[in-house]
């Protein structure tokens, strides 16, 4: 799959950009998961928005994910470590970032940028940190579902 991505990235190099229809669908998806994942830390609802073969690669951590359930079990444990850390996790996506593209299949391309952001006991949200991410969303009975995420680039928050 990553040596894949040069062949992809060339490939949407040329490629139309979706239709504002597909990138708002796939803009709301994104935040369904994120916010499952990060602001609710709802595991399960996070699981269910990706599919069965769903993989996910981190550039710090490698391949964290070869199925649904892999990522069900990731997202509990980030929730739990933060629970017991005392504090809570947001992604932000940046809007300005946001690039979506149609693959066939029903299958789309997403790419842009992310930051995180962690609340202490003391109620203060801080921007920790920034990151890339491509994703690919595969739409299942209708629904888009996460189905290979990759989130790389990561670093500390400009300060």
């Amino acid at each position: 799959m990553l040596l894949a991505l040069p062949l992809l990235a060339a490939a949407v190099a040329g490629a139309s950009p979706a239709s504002d229809t597909l990138r708002e669908q796939i803009r709301a998806a994104d935040t369904r998961l994120f916010a499952a994942a990060f602001d609710t830390c709802d595991a399960d609802r996070a699981a269910a928005m990706t599919t069965e073969d769903m993989e996910f690669f981190h550039d710090k951590d490698g391949k964290s994910a070869n199925s649904r359930e892999d990522f069900r079990r990731s997202v509990a444990t980030l929730c739990d470590n933060a629970r017991k850390g005392g504090w809570h996790l947001r992604r932000e996506l940046v809007e300005s970032s946001l690039q979506v593209f149609p693959l066939q299949d029903d299958r789309a391309l997403e790419m842009g940028d992310h930051r995180f952001h962690e609340r202490g006991a003391d109620g203060v949200e801080r921007w920790t940190g920034q990151a890339r991410f491509i994703q690919v969303w595969r739409r299942v009975n209708g629904q888009w579902q996460a189905e290979r995420v990759i989130s790389y680039d990561h670093h500390p928050a400009d300060k």
